[in-house]
C-alpha cells in the first residue's frame, strides 16, 4: 500500500481523537500523553519522522499518570502544529477514489470498521495485492455512513471502538447485510465465549481473535468474498435472460448515485422497451418471446463495456447504467447495439421470418434517482410517440412528457357515466396525465375519431346498449386495432356464466358486474393498466 495511504488513515485517527476532545472541552494529562505517544510510534512506522520527533519532544513536559484537567481550548496551538504534518483534504480524496475505484472496476470491496491503524493498513495493503479494495472506517460513525453509501461485499468490524462498540454497528446493519448476503465478521482482541455468543446471535459470520494470523485470515477473506459473490450472483440475475434482475438494478443504481454525489462523476441510465414485443407472444407464441427475450440480452451484454451494468428492468423492458458517460456518448453505444439487432432475423419452424426493433430512453444522473427514471421514462416514451426503433435523449427544456392514460366510458345510463367520469378526472398520478372521454353507445364511440396509435386506452364498456350490445363493440375492437395498448373492461348487469365467460373469450381483460362502487372500478383499473406502463 502506498505511504501515502497510511498517512490517510492516521490523519483520520487523529482528526477523530481532536473531535471527541472538542466535545469533551476538557481532557487529561494521562490522555494526552498515551494518543501522543500513539501517534509517535505509527508515524515514526510509517516514515514520518518530523512528526514522531515532534510527538517525542512534547511526550518529555508529560506524564502518563497525571490526572491534571486541561482545557482543549488551550490545546489549539498544539493541534494546528499536528494538522501541518498532513496535506489538506487528504483523507477524502483516498477514499473517494477507493470507493469510485470499486464501482469503476466492478470490484470486490471490504469495509474494515477498526481504530487500530496498524491492523488496517496491514489488512488494506495485503487484499489490494490480492485485487480486492479496501476502505478504511476508524470510528463507528463513519463506519456506518460508508456501509450505506458504499455498500460493501464484507464488513470486518473490532468490538471495541472509540465511539461505540461493534454490537451497537451489528444491531444497525444485520437486516440489511442479511438481504445483501453481506458476511459480518468481528475481530477482537476480547474473544471471550460471551462476546462470541453476543455476535452470532446478531448476526454476525464470523468471530477472529486478535492477534490474527495473516497466513490463514487473507484465505479467509477471499473465500468469504467468493462464496457471497456466488450467492449473490444467483439471488440478483434474471434467470430467463442472463442480466441483472431488479433487485440488482436497484442496489448498482443507488451505488453509483452515492459515488456521484460524493465524486461529481457523471453517469447516465437507458432505458430500453422492445416494439410490440407483445404481438410476438400472441402471433408466435411464449417460448418463442423468451428466446427472443435471451437473443436480445445476450447482444447487449457481449456488446457493452465491461464498466457497464446490464439489468432486466421488467417484461420486455431493460435497463443499462452506463459509468463516467455523457448522454451523447450513450446514445452512440446504444444505436451499435440497435445495428447488431437489426441484422438478427428470427427463426423458428411453422413461422415465418421477423426482425426485432426497440426504443430507448436516455438520462444522466443530476439531481437524484427518482429524477433520474422519471426522465429516462419520459424520453423512452416520447421514442414510441415518435413512431418507436429510436433512441430519445431527455431534455430539461422539452416539458414534463408524462405518459398518456385515456379512460373511455362506454354507456346508455348517464349516472353511470357521470359516476365514474367524476371518479377518474380526480384521479391525478405522478406518473401519467389523465383523459376520460364519455360515449352514449358503441356505434357513437367506433363511428368517432377515438384511436391514436402511440396512446394508451382503458375502455370500460357496458355489455348491454341500444344499436350495438357490447360484446359486438369489443369484437370490433379486438379485430380492427392491436391489443397492447388496449385494456377492456366490461361493466353489465348480466350474471349468466356463459355470457362471462363469452366476453372474456371475445378479449375483454375483466368483467365488473352492476350495480358497483366507482372506487371498486377505480381500484379494479388501477391494477389492470399496470401491464400498459410496465
Amino acid at each position: 500500500m502506498a505511504r501515502n495511504d497510511n498517512r490517510v488513515l492516521l490523519s483520520k485517527r487523529m482528526e477523530d481523537e481532536f473531535s471527541s476532545w472538542f466535545e469533551q472541552k476538557h481532557i487529561t494529562e494521562q490522555e494526552l500523553y498515551r494518543f501522543l505517544h500513539t501517534m509517535k510510534d505509527t508515524s515514526s512506522s510509517i516514515g514520518m519522522a518530523d512528526m514522531a520527533e515532534f510527538c517525542a519532544s512534547q511526550l518529555e513536559t508529560l506524564s502518563d499518570s497525571s490526572e491534571t484537567i486541561i482545557p482543549v481550548r488551550s490545546l489549539k496551538k498544539f493541534i494546528y502544529l499536528m494538522r501541518n504534518f498532513f496535506p489538506k483534504d487528504i483523507e477524502a480524496k483516498t477514499i473517494e477514489k477507493d470507493a469510485a475505484l470499486a464501482i469503476e472496476e466492478g470490484s470486490s470491496f471490504i469495509l474494515i470498521i477498526d481504530d487500530d491503524v496498524e491492523f488496517a493498513s496491514f489488512i488494506k495493503e495485503t487484499l489490494e495485492e490480492n485485487g480486492v479494495q479496501v476502505v478504511i472506517a476508524l470510528n463507528g460513525k463513519r463506519g456506518l455512513e460508508l456501509f450505506y453509501t458504499l455498500q460493501p461485499n464484507m464488513v470486518i468490524v473490532d468490538i471495541n471502538l472509540p465511539d461505540m462498540n461493534g454490537f451497537d454497528i451489528l444491531a444497525q446493519i444485520s437486516d440489511l447485510a442479511r438481504t445483501r448476503y453481506v458476511p459480518i465478521a468481528f475481530v477482537s482482541l476480547d474473544s471471550s465465549k460471551e462476546n462470541q455468543i453476543r455476535a452470532f446471535e446478531m448476526g454476525a459470520m464470523d468471530f477472529i481473535a486478535k492477534p490474527i494470523d495473516a497466513a490463514i485470515f487473507i484465505p479467509y477473506i477471499l473465500n468469504r468474498l467468493q462464496h457471497k459473490k456466488t450467492i449473490w450472483q444467483s439471488a440478483s440475475t434474471d434467470e430467463l435472460t442472463g442480466a441483472g434482475n431488479r433487485r440488482q438494478f436497484n442496489d448498482a443504481f443507488s451505488q453509483l448515485s452515492s459515488v456521484s454525489e460524493r465524486t461529481r462523476r457523471t453517469f447516465t441510465l437507458v432505458i430500453l422497451d422492445l416494439d410490440y414485443f407483445k404481438k410476438v407472444n400472441d402471433r408466435y407464441g411464449h417460448p418463442v418471446g423468451d428466446e427472443v427475450l435471451r437473443s436480445f440480452s445476450q447482444l447487449v451484454i457481449n456488446t457493452k463495456r465491461d464498466t457497464d451494468y446490464f439489468f432486466r428492468y421488467g417484461g420486455e423492458e431493460f435497463a443499462l447504467l452506463l459509468p463516467d458517460t455523457p448522454p451523447d456518448r450513450a446514445v452512440i453505444l446504444i444505436e451499435h447495439i440497435r445495428q447488431k439487432l437489426s441484422k438478427i432475423m428470427f427463426t423458428f419452424p411453422s413461422f415465418e421470418p421477423f426482425y426485432v426493433t426497440f426504443s430507448a430512453g436516455v438520462s444522466e444522473f443530476f439531481v437524484n434517482q427518482e429524477t433520474t427514471l422519471s426522465e429516462a421514462d419520459q424520453a423512452l416514451y416520447q421514442a414510441k410517440r415518435n413512431g418507436r426503433n429510436q433512441t430519445v435523449i431527455y431534455q430539461p427544456d422539452s416539458g414534463n412528457v408524462k405518459r398518456h392514460l385515456n379512460v373511455v366510458i362506454i354507456d346508455d345510463d348517464v349516472l353511470t357515466r357521470k359516476m365514474l367520469s367524476d371518479q377518474f378526472s380526480s384521479w391525478k398520478p405522478n406518473e401519467m396525465d389523465i383523459f376520460v372521454r364519455e360515449y352514449p353507445d358503441g356505434m357513437t364511440f367506433l363511428e368517432s375519431d377515438w384511436y391514436e396509435p402511440n396512446e394508451n386506452y382503458m375502455i370500460l364498456l357496458d355489455g348491454i346498449m341500444p344499436k350495438m350490445d357490447g360484446i359486438e363493440v369489443l369484437m370490433h375492437l379486438r379485430k380492427r386495432y392491436p391489443d397492447d395498448n388496449i385494456v377492456v373492461s366490461m361493466l353489465t348487469a348480466r350474471t349468466n356464466e356463459s355470457d362471462i365467460i363469452w366476453a372474456l373469450k371475445s378479449g375483454a381483460d375483466d368483467y365488473i358486474v352492476k350495480p358497483f362502487h366507482p372506487q371498486e372500478v377505480f381500484a379494479r383499473v388501477q391494477r389492470l393498466t399496470k401491464r400498459l406502463f410496465k
